[in-house]
């Protein structure tokens, strides 16, 4: 057997892939109404724990690197944005989005650019974390897919690395 591979550095112990689509106009449009489409994806990296995957794990160390987009029509993206937080802390908390453990973010600095990092924060345009820190990401290794509506996908994979 290999030893896992340690893409994001020799300190890593969770890393993660994930990519979520809505592709239906008129389910996936902006909040106030209206048609659109809407797409992110990413990686994060967890350490500095002791490496247990029960509730209330912190750790000290991470890395997420997201980049997110909306459209209003079929034409190019409005105001897409990349996000990168670096993670100062953690913890394996209950998952707000679907049953089981998930990683929140507790400490972070964070840089957005893009043409819509200035914009409001909401769900899918300018720059902040989800609430509570709340990342969504299962504390638990394997891959996760998620369809919560018509058109919407999530598609996440957890490793946990020795």
């Amino acid at each position: 057997m290999l030893p896992g591979a340690h893409a994001y550095g020799n300190a890593a112990q969770w890393q993660v892939g994930f990519s979520g689509t809505c592709n239906v106009p008129t389910l996936c449009g902006p909040l106030g109404g209206g048609t659109g489409t809407f797409g992110l994806g990413g990686w994060c990296d967890f350490s500095g724990s002791n490496g247990s995957t029960a509730l209330g794990t912190t750790g000290t160390l991470g890395d997420c690197q997201l980049a997110q987009y909306a459209r209003t029509d079929l034409g190019q993206p409005n105001n897409p944005v990349h996000l990168a937080v670096d993670i100062t802390g953690w913890t394996i908390m209950p998952n707000a989005f679907a049953p089981g453990l998930s990683f929140h973010i507790t400490a972070a600095t964070m840089e957005c650019t893009g043409p819509g990092a200035a914009l409001p924060p909401t769900l899918f345009s300018g720059c902040s974390l989800p609430p509570g820190g709340d990342t969504g990401i299962p504390a638990a290794a394997g891959h996760f897919s998620l369809s919560p509506f018509t058109g919407y996908h999530v598609s996440v994979q957890v490793t946990q690395l020795p």
